[in-house]
């Protein structure tokens, strides 16, 4: 699976990749027609890698931002699951570190 297939053209102007979203979150339920839970799960961990990789050096490449890494890791999560893969236990929810919620009592 082409990474490209999990983007729709954007603006061309300020944002040429959008996430399509309603893809990411239907891989978790199965992998579209034409292709395997393991074309997936190679794909969506190149995102992932790449975009990660991209925001520790120059940022230029990235095409996910804080909003749509959850939505991309919840869905390889869900991949790997189904393929009997154990999900990698990642220290963070996004490119700015854990998401941490308060509780006020």
């Amino acid at each position: 699976m082409e990474l490209g297939a999990f983007f729709s053209s954007g603006d061309s102007w300020a944002e040429s990749w959008v996430l399509d979203v309603g893809l990411i979150e239907s891989l978790r339920f199965g992998a579209p027609d034409g292709h395997t839970d393991l074309d997936v799960a190679i794909a969506l961990t190149r995102l992932l890698y790449d975009d990660f990789v991209s925001y520790g050096t120059d940022g230029r490449d990235m095409h996910l931002n804080n909003d749509t890494v959850p939505v991309v890791i919840k869905a390889h999560r869900a991949v790997l699951e189904r393929l009997a893969l154990e999900p990698p236990a990642w220290p963070f929810r996004a490119f700015d570190g854990p998401r941490i919620r308060f509780v006020l009592a």
